[in-house]
């Protein structure tokens, strides 16, 4: 029986060149994220109902650290309603020095222009809390989470939420540091399917929301009503629940956020 509620991925790898059609597919409210500028103005193009496009500057690719333009950024922030994916990768080979100035221009800017903003944080989990420390960004959103207790507790006080998906909450390594209103779904499509088959295309939360049935104590739809209301307060601590599509404003409604 298919919910009233859609389901909500924060953060999947999407060609900016996919079928409308396709989209609509899915079936679920996406948060798709770009790695590189030349990815930036394809996706700004679009105008898919449920998908929300991001710019974003993958640490790991070369060209993001290449073509990072501190003035071009900021123009494409007045564009979106999202950021991601941006960061830091401990185990890349691009230069750790570069990711940084990167990382540090992107947040400033988002600080100046609050939006959402999902980060990589892979293997520079302390680094990329020192970087949230001194450049304050509302409600950021942390992909992926791999940081220790402390690092994650950090990370709550500083008004972090977290996206999780199925490899975390199969094999837990922080989810019982994070309070349940700071956890958001994804399925990092198409990079955790080895670890989440079900996660075979962006939206498929399934596995996370089973999870959270068991941990919660509620049904698929309550635990999806909580994900939604959870999604919205972080929109609204942003000030841009407003600037969303329609069919996440309908969710939003549904779910009985009052932000």
């Amino acid at each position: 029986m298919r919910l009233p509620l859609p389901p909500l991925d924060c953060h999947a790898h999407i060609d900016t060149s996919i079928q409308a059609e396709d989209l609509r597919a899915l079936r679920a409210v996406v948060v798709a994220v770009t790695r590189e500028p030349a990815e930036w103005e394809p996706a700004l193009d679009r105008e898919d109902p449920a998908t929300m496009w991001a710019v974003g500057l993958h640490p790991g690719v070369p060209a993001a650290l290449e073509q990072f333009d501190p003035d071009r950024f900021e123009e494409a922030l007045a564009s979106t309603s999202f950021v991601g994916e941006i960061g830091l990768d401990g185990r890349a080979r691009t230069h750790m020095d570069r990711q940084r100035e990167v990382f540090a221009g992107a947040l400033a800017a988002v600080a100046r222009q609050p939006r959402p903003v999902t980060i990589h944080s892979v293997a520079a989990e302390e680094e990329t809390i020192a970087m949230l420390r001194r450049h304050k960004v509302i409600a950021p959103i942390l992909h992926w989470w791999r940081g220790d207790e402390k690092l994650t507790r950090e990370a709550v006080e500083l008004g972090c939420y977290f996206s999780i998906n199925g490899h975390e909450i199969r094999k837990p390594r922080v989810l019982d540091s994070i309070p349940s209103s700071r956890l958001l779904t994804e399925t990092d499509f198409p990079h955790s399917r080895r670890y989440d088959r079900v996660a075979d295309r962006p939206g498929r939360v399934e596995t996370v929301e089973v999870g959270l049935e068991d941990r919660w104590g509620v049904d698929r739809l309550g635990v999806r009503r909580k994900l939604w209301q959870n999604f919205g307060a972080m929109l609204s601590e942003i000030g841009m629940a407003e600037r969303m599509p329609r069919a996440v404003l309908a969710a939003l409604a549904t779910a009985g956020f009052e932000g």
